[in-house]
This record gives C-alpha cells, structure tokens and sequence, in this order.
C-alpha cells in the first residue's frame, strides 16, 4: 500500500490538486458502508465502502460496479468530489498532453486544468492489474493509500 505520484502524467504548465493529493497521501482504511438506506453489496454487480482517512476521520465513498462488457469501474469521492476514476478492462485514454496510455487498465486524476473526472478530458496513468474486480480493487486501492486488511469484502455476484 502505497500513494501513486501521477505527477508524471501531466503537461508541466498544470499540477495537481494539492487539497485532493493531501488527503491522498494520508492512511485511509476500508469499512463496509455504514449508511442505513444502503448495502455495501448492490447485486448484482456492484459495490460500495467507506473509506475513512485515518489521520482526519473524513469519510470517503469507494464504489465499484462492473458493467456487461465485463469493464471494472472504480471510483472514489468525498462530498461530490471525485478523487480518482479506476477503469479496468478499457481501450485506451487519450490524456489532455497527448500522452496515450494503452488498454487495459488505467485510473484517473484531477489536475487544476482538468478538475472534473465527471466529463472528458482528464489525465490517467496506467496500472498493472488482473482483469476481475477484487484484483481491479486491491491495486486501485494499493495506488490510493487505501488499506483493505482486516475486512471481509461483499462479492459481487455475476449474472
């Protein structure tokens, strides 16, 4: 477990966010999702934790979901805010600099340019992963600063 730098990624007038690298940066544990209108397993296919950023108790929102085409989708997201996008099993992305990063796997970022993972363009570093959900999880996570020991994971059940 570890925090990825993607600092690498980005054009060099641009830079990260420092408000979202910091929370990064620190120790965060998984839990099953707490909230009382809502499961941590969402059959068939999908998946939510809480993330809880050790140092400042702040509760980040990881969901995973995978689609038909069998593609991993992973995000994580504080208030709205989404910190970083994790897709697995994807063609390839296009990052704003022209820097390609080739299939399968790779998760994105938010820079001050490019803020909003919610719509195209933002920058992506690609990732080493097995193609199924629970690998697409742990290395995501791994990337993250995220530590998933100590619980029992919810399967996603597949149709």
């Amino acid at each position: 477990m570890a925090y990825y730098d993607p600092r690498g990624w980005i054009a060099p007038d641009d830079r990260l966010v420092s408000n979202v690298e910091t929370r990064l940066m620190l120790q965060k544990q998984v839990r099953p999702k707490r909230s009382s209108a809502g499961k941590s397993l969402l059959p068939p296919s999908a998946m939510e934790l809480d993330v809880i950023i050790k140092q400042t108790d702040e509760v980040l929102r990881l969901t995973e979901w995978v689609d038909n085409l069998d593609r991993v989708f992973i995000d994580l997201t504080s208030s709205g805010d989404v910190f970083r996008k994790g897709h697995f099993n994807h063609d390839w992305h296009h990052n704003p600099n022209g820097r390609d990063i080739p299939p399968p796997h790779h998760i994105h970022f938010p820079t001050v340019k490019y803020s909003s993972l919610k719509r195209k363009p933002s920058y992506a570093h690609p990732i080493k992963a097995e193609s199924d959900y629970l690998d697409a999880l742990i290395s995501f996570c791994d990337c993250a600063n995220i530590e998933l020991h100590g619980i029992s994971l919810p399967l996603i059940r597949r149709c």
